[in-house]
């Protein structure tokens, strides 16, 4: 009788390339996406993405801040980033483009937006703004997420998000 032969599948991904378990507990989880699909539309390959990438998203994903105060962290994140810790974050305005006259300017452009921030914020919400979007950390009980709120609704108000 003759072998018979099995069809050989691709696997979807390769082990390693998919979330563990810890993963998917941490920040929000992950949400798992289609790459591509074969000619039935059935899915051939799948992702995962974080749901949240930074503390701010994570806030935003449970209803603790608003919609303009997350923008409004997130500018000050990238900012931060590239100006103090020398980062270079894409802009989430620039549309994925590179322009090297402008790789020029983000970092005097990033330290002039700090400054502007520091200057309407007390210093509590100056160390609070630096820990949470800067460094990624959590803003700590109720009364430092308040403290957050407060920083973030001057930072909306000062650059009219």
């Amino acid at each position: 009788m003759a072998k018979r032969r099995r069809k050989k599948v691709p696997l979807p991904a390769r082990q390693g390339e998919r979330a563990t378990m810890e993963r998917r507990l941490q920040l929000g989880g992950v949400v798992a996406e289609v790459i591509d699909r074969d000619l039935r539309g059935n899915p051939f390959m799948k992702r995962d993405r974080a749901r949240c990438e930074c503390v701010l998203d994570d806030y935003l994903y449970r209803l603790l801040l608003t919609l303009s105060e997350h923008e409004a962290g997130m500018k000050f994140r990238c900012a931060y980033l590239r100006g103090v810790c020398r980062v270079m974050v894409d802009d989430p305005s620039g549309g994925g483009e590179y322009d090297p006259e402008m790789a020029m300017l983000i970092v005097p452009i990033s330290e002039e937006i700090l400054r502007e921030a520091y200057k309407v914020l007390t210093k509590a919400q100056k160390e609070i703004m630096i820990r949470v979007c800067g460094h990624g950390e959590w803003a700590g009980g109720t009364d430092k997420l308040e403290t957050l709120r407060r920083a973030l609704e001057r930072l909306v108000t000062l650059w009219k998000l």
